[in-house]
């Protein structure tokens, strides 16, 4: 019963070496670009941009003129009338109903620079949803990080359990040969098979969970991914140092833009009291014309220049700077309470990557002397000096120090990583 075990995982571990020399290797910096190209919410940053496109023309057409046809039919109880006759001289009574129709024509000719700021408001506009779209893919990138580097620890877990189970079969067959030979004892044996049967166990939860995270890498990137796929280690040696350059995340930049915008609608409320300029034409055709004593329909025109200015509101204006102003006190609020939490946050990143630098070095020297332990203890196996028993202590013991090892080193270039993404250098 003991060969068509051997014969099954023999083929599973063929079939995995035969699938690595086919598998699709990806990168870090890769999953990261799929991952935003493949974001539906990179899209927006097209249609933010066309909107504002659409909305600065529209402001510009302000400076052009601007026309309107009005039609319009009265009648009214009283009418001018002449209080006095004069003999000889015909004086018509004028109509008590009124016709006319006519096209006014108005060009801006000054409004203090109201229709730029207006299209500089909407240029800040349009750069805050911009950064707002390079927030959210920041964070996707993050999320990305965190699954792969979970993909990575399974990866690695694979590995070791596969070289594991190398050893054991090994021994096993040495074991084998011994109990042919009368030498060794049964039991020794089915202790072996046992172990290799829990790690075989262990092997197929670990790829179920290894295939769901690698699902989900291919569904945020787009890649086809499949339990074939193997992932790089990225590699981290070169930090930023500074604790104090804290600026250069997507979500302070955001909070910069909030207030430069504020700044901005500070500055165009200020316009609302400058005095404004405009010609104008109108052309009509009705009765009475501009001769009110006329009966008679007639065209006419009119030119003329219009100045309005509403010097007094009531200290309306100096109300909504006022609020404004509170706006931007926020906003610093807030850029001191993220630039205090990045610091923190960034300490104790730093704190994190020196100990598992300690870590890794101490996990140097615990393989290296499991190494020989577990050297000495298979050949005293081999030799029927132990048991499988107290071998498998030793072996189990050496897998779990290489295992810890490979862990910190991949828990070390993610906590490197975590520094570089707090930071906000994240590529």
């Amino acid at each position: 019963m003991k060969t068509p075990l051997l014969t099954f995982t023999g083929a599973l571990m063929l079939f995995c070496h035969t699938n690595t020399l086919e598998a699709q290797v990806l990168t870090l910096d890769s999953c990261h670009r799929m991952a935003v190209a493949n974001n539906p919410l990179s899209k927006q940053k097209i249609l933010f941009e066309e909107a504002f496109r659409l909305q600065s023309k529209s402001i510009g057409s302000n400076y052009l003129p601007q026309t309107g046809l009005y039609a319009q039919a009265s009648w009214q109880s009283e009418v001018p009338r002449f209080p006095v006759s004069l003999p000889g001289i015909d004086i018509p009574a004028v109509s008590n109903d009124n016709y006319k129709i006519y096209l006014d024509v108005n060009q801006l000719i000054w409004d203090g620079g109201s229709v730029r700021r207006q299209k500089e408001l909407e240029a800040s506009s349009m750069q805050i949803d911009l950064a707002g779209v390079d927030a959210e893919n920041y964070r996707l990138k993050e999320n990305i990080n965190l699954l792969y580097f979970s993909i990575l620890q399974f990866q690695a877990n694979e590995k070791l359990l596969i070289l594991a189970m190398d050893e054991l079969y090994t021994r096993l067959t040495v074991l084998r040969a011994g109990i042919s030979n009368g030498t060794m004892l049964p039991s020794n044996a089915d202790v072996l098979d046992a172990e290799i049967a829990g790690i075989e166990q262990a092997l197929t939860d670990l790829r179920y969970n290894k295939a769901a995270g690698l699902y989900k890498l291919g569904e945020l990137t787009g890649l086809d991914t499949g339990p074939e796929t193997r992932l790089i280690v990225p590699v981290y040696e070169n930090l930023p140092l500074s604790l104090s350059d804290t600026k250069a995340r997507p979500e302070y930049l955001m909070l910069g833009l909030q207030q430069e915008k504020i700044s901005r609608q500070i500055s165009m409320t200020g316009l609302r009291a400058m005095p404004r300029l405009a010609a104008f034409t109108t052309l009509g055709y009705g009765r009475p014309g501009l001769n009110m004593l006329s009966n008679d329909f007639t065209s006419y025109a009119m030119l003329g220049a219009r100045l309005s200015w509403k010097f007094w509101d009531w200290n309306q204006l100096r109300n909504d700077q006022s609020v404004l102003s509170v706006q931007q006190q926020i906003i610093d609020t807030r850029k001191e309470a993220f630039e205090m939490s990045q610091r923190i946050a960034l300490n104790s990143l730093k704190q994190e990557i020196l100990r598992i630098e300690n870590l890794i070095a101490a996990d140097h020297r615990i393989v290296e002397l499991r190494e020989k332990v577990a050297m000495t203890a298979a050949a005293r196996l081999d030799q029927g000096i132990i048991t499988s028993s107290e071998y498998l202590t030793e072996q189990n013991a050496l897998t779990k120090a290489q295992l810890n090892l490979e862990l910190h080193k991949i828990q070390l270039q993610q906590s490197r990583l975590n520094y570089i993404s707090t930071m906000g250098y994240l590529k």
